[in-house]
C-alpha cells in the first residue's frame, strides 16, 4: 500500500530532493561565488557536481516517474512536467548569465513538480483502488 505522506522514503520524495536541491545549487552557486572569502568553493560550478546533479534528477525520474505511469496511474502530467523541466535544463546551456541560472533553476523546480504531480496521481490511483474494493 502506498504511504499516504510526501515526506518518508518513496522515490518521488527523493525526486523532489535532488531536483530541489539542484535548484537551490544552481540558485545559489553563483553569488556564493561573488563573495570573496567563499571563493574557494568554485569546484561547486565544475561541470562535474553539476552534471551529477542532473545525472541524478535523470535517474530518479525515470525509475520513479516511468513505473508510475506504465505500471499504475496512466496519467501523462507528471511525464509532460518532467519533460518541460529537463526541456529548460537542456535550454539553459545555451543561454549565459543570469538567464543561465533562471533556465536551470526553473528546470529543477519543474523537475521536482513532476515528482509531486506523480505522488498525488498514485494517491489518488490508490484511493480509486481503496474505493472499488
Amino acid at each position: 500500500m502506498m504511504e499516504n505522506k510526501f515526506f518518508g522514503f518513496n522515490w518521488d520524495f527523493f525526486g523532489f530532493v535532488a531536483s530541489l536541491a539542484c535548484a537551490l545549487h544552481c540558485a545559489t552557486v553563483p553569488l556564493i561565488l561573488t563573495i570573496g572569502a567563499l571563493g574557494g568553493l568554485a569546484w561547486l560550478e565544475h561541470p562535474l557536481v553539476e552534471g551529477s546533479f542532473i545525472l541524478l534528477s535523470l535517474v530518479l525520474a525515470s525509475w520513479s516517474l516511468l513505473g508510475s505511469y506504465i505500471h499504475q496511474h496512466r496519467n501523462l502530467s507528471a511525464l509532460v512536467t518532467v519533460l518541460l523541466g529537463f526541456v529548460l535544463i537542456i535550454a539553459s546551456r545555451f543561454a549565459e548569465g543570469s538567464a543561465e541560472v533562471l533556465l536551470t533553476v526553473l528546470g529543477g523546480l519543474t523537475i521536482a513538480l513532476a515528482h509531486y504531480i506523480n505522488w498525488r496521481m498514485l494517491k489518488l490511483c490508490q484511493s480509486c483502488i481503496m474505493i472499488k474494493s
